[in-house]
């Protein structure tokens, strides 16, 4: 797997609240992996998109180790709060 770093940085939010989900789903897009967050009713039997994030599949496992981790946890003081960020792809991107 591609090694993180994790960083202490500022991180910019426009809508501190964030956008409500309350279902998802993981797609595989060529090479990435989509991450949807959707708002699902069940009266109609459908749901809405409302964010949609696309990362490498190495960088998926580490959203899941992450994710994992979190669970286990209990944070305190802004203990979690660091930013992990993949390695910069090479290549023609």
């Amino acid at each position: 797997m591609t090694t993180t770093k994790t960083v202490a940085c500022p991180v910019e939010v426009e809508d501190s609240y964030g956008v409500y989900a309350n279902s998802f789903r993981v797609m595989q897009d060529g090479p990435d992996i989509l991450l949807d967050f959707c708002v699902y009713t069940a009266q109609e039997n459908r749901a809405r998109l409302t964010s949609r994030v696309r990362v490498s599949p190495e960088f998926l496992g580490v959203i899941l180790s992450r994710l994992q981790q979190a669970l286990e946890e209990t944070p305190t003081n802004g203990a979690g709060s660091g930013l992990y960020v993949m390695p910069e792809l090479e290549g023609e991107n």
